[in-house]
């Protein structure tokens, strides 16, 4: 053990000898006390916090069997380790099954793997007290309907949103999709003078721009005599989830709902509203009204207060606390006693890059809790994406870099330009896959202003074009088949940067 991890255990055994040694050997990992018997040993716990004990089955006045019940009846978060003789197998085994962590032989050689027993015996302990005090906080957030987070990032984002709450004016949440920007939302209208009122919220992105309008502004008054979702939240609040997506006609109708607190309905005279308007985006709102793709002035009305939200592995503090919340609540809903996170599983999910933020550790804690045949998560359990275990396809993907034997044949300077042109295939379809087809955000990700990644895109897709019938030349059958099925399954990476009607 390091030294900042230094944990202090207690030696109980009757033979002075036999302690003297074991004290002198463990003293190099821990801070050690030691005690001769039974009585001499709960004493010193009741008055000294220690966290784990080394304990000899086989003393006089009290058992180590007494001992052991006394220890877990007064002192349940001491880690035991019990100390046997060959002839006292039973006994160990017994004790183990009444509570001991784990039980070794004496006389006990090496004694550097003794030194390993009581150090896995700590850190369960530690593992579990850290487990408990997770499963709190997560308990407290749920209980105040707040989000979930431990990050300063974060909680300072959190801070800003709620200075605001009791102010009208309006809030845009930017962030990658899946950062919690409805879970703030949700937070601002509860803390707000309007929690009493109605919260609205309609996601932008998943509704035709044909139909977007009138749901949210409504129609005719003879044929929509209650007006849209905005009249819906009158006197309360408007989350508007993706508002990128919003057509021209929207932008203009929630402009003036935004600047004159009105909505022109068709038909009609305007209708009065008295609305707080939260927004969210994942897109560049700035670079979408370069393009002329929004409206600058509604970006301004929108943008009074703006709050950025941090991609979840800019926060990797929360990932643990997360994952808490998430176990808790995907266990109670499928009806399965998993209570915690194995520490190689919690390795697994601190180092995943979750480019699908909250929204896929959700979904790989659910696999998880599906998956787990005991009461914790074990790697296994994990998804293949999180776990790095080969999935059941044993094959690379049909986009991996792979270097083709045929490339090598080629001068050096046409193989690094197929080479290149490969590469820029696969990152921007896997980028385009990432991002929803969402160009400003996938330029955005990848460093780029907005036209020119559009090019890259354009040039991409031609290239793989002329590739897949460059392929289907060269290897015959083999490739002409498996080009077949990309066509057949008509979502491929090749196919992804062709589309142009993302943004």
């Amino acid at each position: 053990m390091n030294a900042r991890a230094r944990a202090r255990i207690l030696l109980v055994d009757d033979e002075p000898a036999q302690r003297r040694g074991l004290a002198r050997a463990l003293v190099r990992d821990f801070d050690v006390l030691t005690a001769e018997d039974g009585p001499a040993a709960l004493g010193l716990l009741a008055t000294t916090t220690v966290e784990a004990v080394l304990l000899d089955l086989a003393m006089p006045r009290m058992s180590g069997a007494e001992v052991l019940d006394q220890i877990k009846a007064g002192h349940p978060d001491v880690e035991v380790v019990v100390m046997a003789g060959h002839g006292e197998l039973d006994a160990a085994v017994a004790a183990v099954r009444a509570g001991a962590y784990a039980f070794v032989t004496k006389p006990v050689e090496p004694e550097a793997a003794l030194s390993i027993t009581i150090e896995r015996a700590i850190e369960r302990r530690r593992l579990e007290d850290r487990a408990r005090a997770l499963e709190e906080r997560v308990g407290e957030h749920e209980q105040l309907g707040e989000v979930i987070a431990s990050s300063a990032a974060m909680q300072d984002a959190h801070r800003r949103a709620l200075g605001v709450a009791s102010v009208g004016a309006p809030i845009l949440l930017s962030g990658e999709r899946g950062t919690g920007k409805e879970l703030v939302a949700r937070a601002v209208h509860r803390r707000g003078p309007r929690a009493g009122r109605r919260l609205v919220a309609v996601d932008c992105s998943a509704l035709p721009a044909s139909r977007l309008e009138e749901e949210l502004f409504g129609g005719d008054r003879e044929t929509s005599p209650d007006g849209g979702l905005v009249e819906a939240a009158d006197k309360g609040t408007l989350f508007l989830d993706e508002v990128s997506a919003l057509p021209p006609a929207a932008q203009a109708k929630l402009l003036r709902v935004l600047t004159y607190g009105e909505v022109a309905g068709a038909g009609g005279e305007p209708r009065r509203v008295d609305v707080r308007v939260i927004a969210s985006t994942s897109a560049d709102l700035r670079e979408l009204a370069s393009a002329g793709e929004f409206r600058e002035d509604l970006l301004y009305r929108l943008g009074v207060i703006v709050i950025e939200l941090p991609p979840l592995r800019r926060r990797r503090e929360d990932i643990a606390l997360l994952a808490s919340h998430f176990l808790r609540r995907c266990a109670r809903r499928h009806g399965r006693d998993v209570k915690r996170i194995g520490p190689e599983a919690a390795r697994l999910l601190r180092e995943h890059a979750w480019p699908g933020n909250a929204g896929e550790l959700e979904s790989a804690i659910e696999h998880a809790v599906l998956s787990a045949r005991a009461d914790a998560i074990l790697p296994a359990d994990l998804p293949p994406a999180v776990s790095g275990r080969a999935g059941p396809e044993r094959r690379p993907p049909r986009d991996a870099l792979v270097l083709p034997p045929q490339l090598c044949e080629l001068p050096y300077a046409e193989a690094k330009e197929r080479a290149v042109d490969a590469f820029d295939q696969i990152y921007v379809g896997r980028l385009l896959q990432r991002t929803g087809n969402n160009l400003s955000e996938a330029a955005r990700q990848a460093g780029m202003d907005r036209s020119n990644f559009r090019r890259l895109k354009k040039k991409v897709a031609s290239r793989g074009d002329e590739a897949a019938e460059g392929d289907a030349a060269e290897e015959g059958g083999a490739a002409g088949e498996g080009d077949a099925a990309a066509e057949g399954e008509g979502s491929g990476t090749a196919a992804a940067p062709g589309r142009d009607d993302a943004g």
